[in-house]
């Protein structure tokens, strides 16, 4: 079973990873894997497969999360309660190099899928569980999604207005997060035991993850010994200012403006004698005139007709700011779009179906999606005689067993040519 490329090296090329997670925090490290060179076996439960296969839709019943974040992994669908299933999966076990599953702690258990287990048939196996509170402690059996992980990190805390409520980040971001510190331990153990040719647990939880990425807030507060508590700030930056979010003419911008660039930004804004009116002249003085700042600041934006001129103006003068773009404008972002970071998949229903790529420029290996995400045990068969030499006649059985399951769209899409 070999990844399908360009030719062109792949990092990960030759490790087999079989994958139990869905909806997202497991879902991205494998993806990540996958887009690195990794053939990844994404084993998915009768009958529904991954939950994530049923939110977010867009045409034909697809949806927008599942192609996105189980692109370039194969399905293979199995019936848990079926003992044959089973035996599946640790033949495969045997097989690979890595497991990963973000499943609530104590379920791979239940079906003699923990790594205690695994690692007696495969003792250089990699396994990463992926989790919102991690596999130990009073809350590891707690449930958690992605806005969970983001009210108990103080993510939420920290986002919004100061007098207003907190705030859901636009986007998911605890998933995503521990799925990729997920991905960075399944690399750091394969190295490890290329060197000792020992195996590795891996235990990743979305709270802790989140936690690890505030390098400002938690370190205030404990450094402090709690004289310093953090709060929201909105759109001004508590101890830097301009930093934030300011309102131009059409729409608005974000400065993030260290102390010596003071002087450059007033210099373009034709206010020269602001670098030196002391009540503006130190980081401290203007953070506490805030919004004098701003007033400052949006009065000149706001004094062009267009964002564009004033943007121009504060780039010539080379001043950390940016307009705030929505969804369709970062799509169309030059920088992107020159540096080919959407990948246009073929998808037999969809057609040529745009998706990020992992944002790995590399200097002599490729990066980038092998196939589109697969319908439910799509692969059933390609996997079963490819790594278990498994014969027609026994597949068919399975079948009839209920042990593996298939869509009935693929043979559909096989009987048109389509597939």
């Amino acid at each position: 079973m070999t990844q399908q490329t360009s030719g062109a090296t792949q990092l990960l090329s030759g490790v087999t990873v079989l994958d139990f997670t869905q909806y997202l925090a497991g879902p991205s490290s494998t993806r990540l894997l996958a887009d690195l060179g990794a053939e990844v076996v994404k084993i998915e439960r009768a009958p529904d497969g991954d939950l994530g296969r049923k939110i977010h839709l867009v045409e034909h019943g697809q949806s927008a999360l599942f192609l996105s974040a189980c692109a370039g992994k194969k399905s293979l669908c199995v019936d848990f309660k079926k003992p044959k299933a089973l035996e599946i999966v640790r033949e495969l076990v045997r097989r690979v190099d890595v497991v990963v599953e973000n499943y609530s702690p104590g379920v791979m258990a239940k079906y003699g899928l923990d790594y205690d287990s695994l690692k007696t048939l495969n003792p250089r196996l990699i396994m990463c569980s992926v989790s919102g509170y991690g596999q130990d402690g009073p809350y590891a059996r707690h449930t958690s999604f992605d806005i969970i992980a983001q009210a108990q990190s103080g993510v939420m805390a920290m986002t919004g207005e100061p007098d207003g409520p907190p705030t859901y980040v636009g986007n998911y971001f605890g998933d995503p997060n521990a799925g990729i510190h997920g991905a960075l331990g399944i690399c750091a153990a394969l190295f490890h035991r290329a060197m000792s040719g020992e195996g590795q647990y891996i235990d990743i939880s979305q709270l802790e993850s989140l936690v690890y990425l505030d390098y400002i807030n938690f370190p205030l507060f404990q450094m402090s010994q709690g004289a310093i508590r953090p709060h929201r700030f909105g759109g001004d930056f508590f101890n830097i200012c301009p930093y934030g979010v300011y309102k131009a003419k059409r729409g608005y911008v974000v400065f993030a403006v260290a102390e010596h660039q003071w002087p450059p930004l007033v210099e373009a804004m034709g206010k020269p004698e602001l670098a030196t009116d002391p009540r503006y002249a130190t980081q401290i003085e203007r953070c506490k005139r805030r919004p004098e700042v701003r007033q400052h600041i949006e009065d000149w934006l706001q004094g062009f007709e267009d964002d564009d001129t004033p943007l121009k103006i504060l780039e010539e003068a080379r001043i950390p700011s940016a307009p705030i773009l929505d969804i369709p404008a970062t799509v169309a972002h030059p920088q992107l779009q020159t540096r080919d970071f959407f990948q246009d998949v073929p998808h037999p229903l969809l057609g040529p179906t745009p998706i990020a790529k992992s944002p790995f420029h590399l200097s002599s290996a490729q990066v980038a999606i092998p196939f589109r995400a697969a319908f439910l045990g799509e692969h059933n068969e390609d996997i079963l005689q490819g790594y278990l030499d498994y014969t027609d006649e026994q597949i068919a059985e399975l079948y009839r067993d209920g042990a593996i399951i298939q869509e009935d769209r693929v043979t559909e899409l096989r009987e048109t040519g389509e597939l």
